[in-house]
């Protein structure tokens, strides 16, 4: 009897208290909890705070991303294009401008003469089908300082009652100060055969029959004295001829040859 007594008189096994729990995890315990109802037992429930959440963008964000990345390089390169073409623009402005100004003093500090113009010989060739008409000239230089040079792409014409009937080009050449050039110029005629003032004089023995014919030179030439160069300008030269016959050797009656430069 004692034993049972003292054994219901021992005293009761202690209380352990669990920590008060914050009731906003009470709240998402019991939410999580109310949510999934039907959870398995080898189920994990993870909570995250909202601010560790990470996110995986979308694919159309990188491209609008690299879109703004390349946009400032295609900008920066036609920044570059544009100041590189004024640039290149500029410089040319300014030669061209200072080419003007070379020019302008040249001509009316050194105030260069026109040169002159004679016709040396004439000669009509039977060519097939045309015929041709090969012309010696002589340029005289008169200035006693300044070169001439003649540039490439002159034209001459013979014309007749005034009439062209033949062409060529200007030979390209220098011409010192104080120098007289001899040049030949080859001018094919325009049509087969002879005009008829130029077959009457070819086939007449018995007398001279005098032609006149009308010489055109239009070439581009500019002037230099050392250093100093002027601009291109062109020298229009306008030759009357009068030849005494065209059956031997034709031989030079009158001449006057007129020079104007522009």
């Amino acid at each position: 009897m004692e034993e049972r007594v003292s054994s219901q008189l021992s005293p009761p096994p202690p209380v352990v208290q669990s920590p008060p729990q914050d009731p906003s995890i009470q709240n998402h315990s019991s939410k999580a909890l109310q949510l999934s109802p039907n959870l398995d037992p080898g189920t994990y429930v993870v909570r995250v705070p909202k601010d560790q959440v990470y996110r995986v963008p979308p694919p159309e964000n990188a491209e609008i991303a690299e879109l703004h990345r390349s946009t400032p390089q295609k900008n920066t390169k036609r920044t570059r294009c544009w100041c590189v073409t004024c640039f290149i623009v500029v410089i040319i402005v300014i030669l061209i401008i200072i080419g003007g100004i070379l020019g302008g003093l040249f001509s009316v500090v050194l105030k260069p003469k026109d040169p002159r113009f004679s016709i040396q010989h004439f000669n009509v060739l039977k060519g097939t089908p045309k015929p041709k008409y090969n012309i010696t000239l002589q340029a005289h230089n008169p200035n006693s300082k300044v070169g001439i040079w003649y540039k490439e792409g002159g034209h001459v014409s013979l014309s007749l009652r005034p009439k062209e009937i033949a062409s060529g080009s200007y030979p390209s050449f220098h011409q010192t100060p104080h120098d007289s050039t001899p040049f030949g110029v080859t001018l094919k005629a325009s049509k087969a055969g002879f005009p008829k003032e130029v077959e009457e004089s070819i086939t007449n023995h018995k007398h001279k029959v005098h032609v006149a014919f009308s010489l055109t030179i239009h070439v581009p030439a500019r002037m230099k004295m050392g250093l100093l160069r002027s601009g291109t300008m062109q020298f229009d030269v306008t030759c009357q001829v009068t030849l005494d016959s065209l059956a031997k050797t034709p031989r030079v009656l009158s001449q006057q040859c007129q020079t104007k430069r522009h």
